[in-house]
């Protein structure tokens, strides 16, 4: 049974997170989740430590109020530093059979439907809940103690990738209560902790308070039925849970007058001491009595202590702290990028090691730290309290980006850039679908032309990978596969792209995928735009691949007169290349600079002596690519501390899309 109970900073958020199947309402954006189920789980308290925590779902111990108000918040991950991290609401919230249900409602926003879908297609199937703890009621089963959380509030609902209790589900349609096994109890827990010794705890659950509970009460015990709900309490064990309450309690006071010790004389803390003891009040009274006393020997004259503060330039705000570390981290790591950053304030944090910074962390946000409690806060930078997985992420992004803008992959040349508003597959007019305009009389009727009705469709995909960065390597200040990771991942990604867009173009041996226009590949003779058998770069076939892209025409006959822009070839055709599109004085032969208005790509994708011209893309695109929602690079994201590991999972994910639209505008010879 229950040894003592635990205040805690209510301040503090937690979270859990849960996955199953789930049902939808698409007409609606609505999923129903079961947001908790109270399974226990390891989890890090401050003030407490490492502990096993179990979330009591009796209608007294959950503060329901704010989740059920239909204005909860859902977020992505829980993250909450702006109002566009907020990607729907909690329509409805209760408690039912021993667990927690609510139905989500997803905003119908352009950046929340990469989400939304997701959640349709399946890809998340995990659901965590963010909530406060105000009080635990410690249960010793053999050498473990576990603390059950009877006074709790429930704050949002997010998505995430990682559960925590499988129990809890994006709800099937099927679902039913008898799916759900629980093996917690209730239990009960006030402030007035001697009077735990008079009760006998009836265990059903029922939705009226506390007090009213405590009124039902009596002093005899009926032994339960074999099988029923119900349990009789060891008034001894109660006694004693009571007595180590109550000791808390005078320790909480202590410590609440011991932080006072340099502002109130110690004749007053006394004073105060002993009322608080007599009264039986507890520390959050005390600590306002405390300054109520404080206010009035300041009106009266007194002469109290004072502490000069010392704040930072940018007011010591967390945010901008991890902003400025993050980068100094990705400087260390990539040190050219400190060329092009305008702010200098990573300078103040440049020599230092990781764990330093979570030092300055903690101490911003109000915390004393000290060299000595090293291991202590590196612990808690992988639990959920911690700054740490934002100032990595920070870091990572920065780094990650820096990389990718400075790859610059030779595809996107002859590429044209597309937007994608989401996951669904998109549509686009190539060069010559639109019909050409025809002299309209006077009075005259305009007519109608002709769009291809086979248009083309790109769907985008993610690509993801992830890392892990192990409390060792914090420890150790060493990040290094980290810093690897970011510094590098940029230019991987921006590979990867390259590889994508080269195997789009290889696709048939170079030919090209599919169109739905003509039912043929991108490049056929029969099109007009492929060489009738491979050849070498010469003047001759180079005119013919003039002669193809200028001659090709609209779906109404029309030429298009388009004009090659580039000569794309493999590494063994590299100097061909450059010999006839290089401008040079040299007398060297009539071929040379006759086609400098070309310019050359060599790519090691191309291969063997196959080689294309493409027109500019702006005028005629053949193969596309983009993002999805403007977001141009990729991103990494820090998943907080997982159960059962020793880590933080560091994710890359990244959304891209590349395709075919078109054949007008482009050549292909085989090569010989």
């Amino acid at each position: 049974m229950s040894d003592d109970l635990q205040q805690v900073d209510s301040a503090a958020i937690i979270v859990r997170a849960l996955t199953a199947p789930m049902s939808i309402d698409k007409d609606n954006r609505t999923v129903d989740v079961i947001w908790t189920t109270g399974k226990r789980a390891k989890n890090y308290v401050p003030g407490i430590g490492a502990i096993t925590e179990e979330l009591d779902l009796s209608a007294a111990s959950v503060r329901m109020a704010r989740l059920s108000s239909g204005n909860a918040p859902v977020f992505d991950s829980h993250r909450n530093g702006g109002a566009r991290d907020q990607i729907g609401r909690v329509v409805s919230a209760k408690l039912e059979s021993k667990r927690g249900i609510a139905t989500l409602q997803f905003s119908s926003a352009p950046d929340v439907e990469p989400l939304w879908h997701r959640v349709m297609d399946g890809t998340i199937r995990s659901v965590s809940v963010g909530y406060t703890v105000r009080k635990y009621m410690p249960v010793n089963e053999g050498s473990e103690t576990i603390h059950r959380a009877v006074d709790w509030e429930p704050l949002e609902i997010s998505l995430a990738p990682i559960p925590v209790d499988d129990g809890a589900i994006m709800r099937a349609i099927d679902d039913g209560a008898s799916q759900f096994v629980a093996t917690e109890t209730a239990d009960f827990a006030v402030d007035d902790a001697p009077a735990l010794a008079e009760r006998k705890v009836p265990m059903s659950i029922t939705a009226a308070p506390a007090a009213s509970q405590e009124q039902t009460m009596t002093e005899n015990v009926t032994p339960a039925a074999p099988g029923s709900d119900a349990v009789v309490v060891d008034i001894q064990a109660e006694r004693a849970s009571a007595v180590n309450a109550e000791r808390a309690r005078i320790a909480a006071v202590d410590g609440v007058l011991a932080n006072a010790s340099r502002l109130l004389p110690e004749a007053v803390r006394a004073e105060l001491r002993a009322q608080a003891i007599n009264d039986g009040m507890m520390p959050e009274a005390v600590r306002a009595m405390a300054f109520d006393r404080l206010a009035a020997m300041t009106q009266a004259g007194a002469t109290v202590p004072t502490q000069t503060a010392h704040v930072g330039r940018s007011g010591d705000d967390p945010a901008a702290l991890i902003d400025a570390m993050g980068t100094a981290l990705a400087v260390q790591s990539m040190p050219a990028m400190a060329r092009n950053l305008k702010d200098d304030r990573w300078r103040e944090f440049a020599a230092l090691k990781p764990s330093d910074m979570m030092m300055e962390l903690l101490a911003a946000r109000g915390e004393h730290v000290s060299p000595r409690q090293r291991g202590q806060f590196v612990e808690r930078a992988f639990h959920t309290s911690s700054d740490f997985p934002m100032l990595l992420e920070n870091a990572g992004n920065k780094m990650l980006e820096a990389g990718f803008v400075a790859a610059a992959p030779s595809y996107r040349q002859f590429f044209g850039q597309r937007s994608f508003n989401d996951f669904k597959a998109h549509t686009f007019l190539t060069a010559g679908d639109f019909p050409a305009p025809q002299e309209l009389g006077e009075g005259g009727e305009i007519k109608g032309g002709t769009i291809s009705e086979k248009r083309e469709r790109i769907t985008p995909k993610t690509y993801a990978r992830s890392v892990g960065v192990t409390r060792q390597m914090l420890v150790n200040d060493d990040l290094g596969a980290f810093s690897d990771f970011g510094a590098m991942i940029g230019r991987r990604i921006a590979d990867y792209e390259n590889f994508l867009a080269y195997s789009m173009v290889e696709t048939a041996t170079g030919n090209g995928p599919t169109l739905l226009e003509g039912s043929a590949a991108v490049f056929t003779t029969g099109r007009g735009n492929k060489a009738s058998s491979g050849a070498t770069i010469s003047e001759t076939t180079l005119d013919a691949g003039y002669a193809g892209i200028q001659n090709a025409t609209s779906l109404d006959g029309i030429k298009l007169n388009l004009q090659p822009r580039y000569l794309l070839t493999g590494t063994a055709y590299r100097g061909a290349a450059l010999r006839y599109t290089t401008r040079i004085s040299a007398d060297s032969g009539a071929n040379v600079g006759l086609y400098s208005d070309l310019i050359p790509i060599s790519d090691a994708n191309i291969t063997g002596n196959r080689w294309y011209m493409f027109a500019d893309p702006a005028a005629a695109p053949i193969y596309v690519y983009g993002y999805v929602n403007g977001q141009t690079a990729p991103q990494i994201r820090v998943h907080q501390y997982v159960p059962g590991t020793d880590g933080i999972k560091v994710e890359v994910v990244h959304d891209f899309a590349v395709g075919a639209i078109g054949f007008r505008g482009g050549w292909f010879n085989p090569g010989a």
